[in-house]
């Protein structure tokens, strides 16, 4: 391959989605089985638990 001579593209520091939860803990990957209505449900909790772990404790918690 050639040499890259432009100034946009190839590794960047900082760039790509961290490997890391906040406490810098890597994060594993998982792999489930779900119905779509199953998986929209999953997709907003997780989204709660990255964005505010305290609630998604608060949310288990009530049954």
């Amino acid at each position: 391959m050639s040499e890259n001579k432009n100034s946009w593209g190839g590794v960047r520091e900082g760039a790509g989605r961290k490997a890391t939860a906040p406490e810098g803990i890597p994060r594993k990957q998982h792999q489930l089985r779900a119905s779509d209505s199953e998986w929209e449900k999953i997709r907003l909790f997780a989204k709660i638990l990255k964005s505010d772990p305290a609630r998604a404790d608060r949310m288990l918690k009530t049954e």
